[in-house]
């Protein structure tokens, strides 16, 4: 008989989004998952089932907890230029996340993100 889960999956979301906000989806390793977490591997592939299936949990709950936050809108970028040309599923969250977006700026929201992901606008400017 198996062990039975002892975490918190949207605990665990919350970590694994910030990982992937640090390193992207392809500069994310599964060490980089398991040493931020402090779960096993098995334990994360029995949760989520892949390194993909880490990333569109995270994508998805955080735009069903927060459309518009930065996390939210970084973990878009990532989606945008690492997987959504190959990825139909992933493909289909940005979709609807940009259809249902709250923020009627969702274009400047991103632009500023991209910005300040490259290093060009620091802070909040």
């Amino acid at each position: 008989m198996g062990r039975k889960k002892s975490f918190q999956q949207s605990e665990i979301l919350i970590i694994i989004s910030d990982v992937f906000v640090k390193y992207g989806f392809e500069g994310t390793s599964l060490d980089d998952l398991v040493k931020a977490t402090g779960l096993l591997r098995g334990s994360l592939y029995s949760a989520f089932g892949s390194k993909r299936g880490m990333f569109i949990d995270a994508l998805s709950e955080n735009i069903k907890q927060q459309k518009d936050s930065e996390i939210t809108i970084n973990l878009v970028i990532i989606a945008m230029m690492e997987l959504a040309a190959k990825d139909n599923t992933i493909r289909q969250l940005l979709k609807q996340w940009y259809k249902e977006s709250a923020s009627s700026n969702v274009m400047e929201l991103l632009g500023k993100a991209v910005l300040k992901r490259s290093g060009i606008l620091e802070g909040g400017e």
